[in-house]
């Protein structure tokens, strides 16, 4: 009688540990609404909560340092978009609004009810996608390096020199391709940093699609998509091309625009600290 009281006993602690060892576990993927494995890390447990979507080509890892910054504070929650880092690549269409439905996933599934999109170059359209989405649970949008002039126009020709510049730079990473442009601060760490991430790539199904149909709502979307965010809008972009503000506020009237000076593309691993710093009064001002 003891030794069956003992294995019930037993039995139970195990149960209890093993549920609760079950809820501590994250989520860490979701579907998008093609069926399309979505894979995401999250940290920290504040309010709001802050989602990074990578740009073109790369991968969440490059929002690595932001979130152990500011999960100290919210939940911080990075991204990799089909066909990117971990996520699937069995995706048949590859618009920006396909990827918009990627991000409202992760907020659905995780029931998040209030939430700063950080959009990093192609992550831009993305984040602005998203927000017309779920309207309701958009706190804040920050565009990061990306859309300076939402009235620009890219013509089939350069559209094809991008593709052509673009798809080379991901097949073969040299320094000599990302040095001036992407990085202009810490030229050798950030460089190898972003080689390293771009020769993680397992596959690059869907990249040429994914960057001719983000010229494509550069284009023909921007202006429709924007129209549908009801969230204040606010970009932190670098100094390598103007920022047409004016442009924009005839959509967002209430938009704003930091600048930081002397930083490559990658604003965010050229200047960390003044990045986070006027990404936390953007969020504190969302907050309000």
């Amino acid at each position: 009688m003891k030794l069956k009281n003992y294995s019930l006993i037993t039995l139970a602690i195990s149960l209890l540990l093993s549920l609760n060892g079950c809820k501590q576990q994250p989520v860490t993927s979701v579907l998008s609404s093609d069926g399309v494995r979505i894979a995401f890390n999250q940290q920290g447990n504040g309010k709001p909560a802050i989602i990074f979507v990578h740009g073109w080509s790369n991968n969440k890892s490059i929002w690595d340092d932001q979130i152990v910054h500011f999960s100290d504070k919210y939940k911080a929650i990075a991204v990799d978009l089909a066909g990117f880092g971990e996520s699937g690549d069995n995706r048949t269409s590859w618009t920006m609004s396909a990827f918009g439905d990627d991000v409202t996933a992760i907020i659905k599934t995780l029931k998040l009810k209030k939430v700063v999109l950080v959009g990093f170059s192609m992550g831009a359209p993305v984040v602005i996608e998203t927000a017309g989405k779920v309207p309701e649970n958009i706190a804040g949008v920050v565009l990061v390096d990306d859309l300076m002039n939402i009235e620009a126009k890219y013509p089939p020709e350069i559209v094809h020199l991008y593709d052509s510049i673009m798809m080379d730079l991901v097949t073969n990473p040299a320094p000599e391709k990302l040095e001036g442009v992407f990085f202009k601060t810490n030229i050798r760490e950030n460089t190898n940093r972003c080689i390293a991430m771009l020769k993680k790539n397992e596959s690059t199904t869907g990249y040429r699609g994914s960057l001719q149909e983000y010229f494509k709502w550069c284009n023909d979307s921007v202006i429709d998509a924007l129209k549908k965010v009801k969230a204040p809008v606010r970009a932190i972009n670098s100094d390598s091309e103007p920022t047409n503000i004016e442009a924009f506020r005839k959509y967002v009237p209430s938009f704003k625009a930091d600048i930081i000076p002397g930083v490559g593309h990658v604003v965010f691993w050229d200047a960390p600290d003044k990045f986070n710093s006027l990404l936390e009064e953007s969020i504190e001002e969302f907050s309000k």
